[in-house]
């Protein structure tokens, strides 16, 4: 039962990641490295069972970016 849950979960975040377009942030005087050490935090953060299984996980980072400052930019 916990391997098929697992792989359920390993299945539903792969399909996330898949499916889900890259995002684009920008920060007055912040650099590449800044971005990626707050993405990073942030991606930790986010990163949780009930995020990944109900699809949120991408919401709940971007959401941590904008609180650290960071803007998310219009990519159409």
């Amino acid at each position: 039962m916990m391997k098929t849950l697992v792989g359920l979960g390993v299945a539903l975040t792969l399909t996330a990641c898949a499916s889900v377009p890259e995002h684009k942030f920008s920060k007055a005087g912040a650099s590449e490295a800044d971005f990626y050490r707050d993405k990073t935090q942030c991606e930790d953060e986010a990163f949780s069972f009930g995020n990944v299984l109900s699809l949120k996980y991408i919401e709940a980072r971007n959401n941590c970016l904008a609180k650290k400052g960071w803007t998310q930019l219009n990519t159409k």
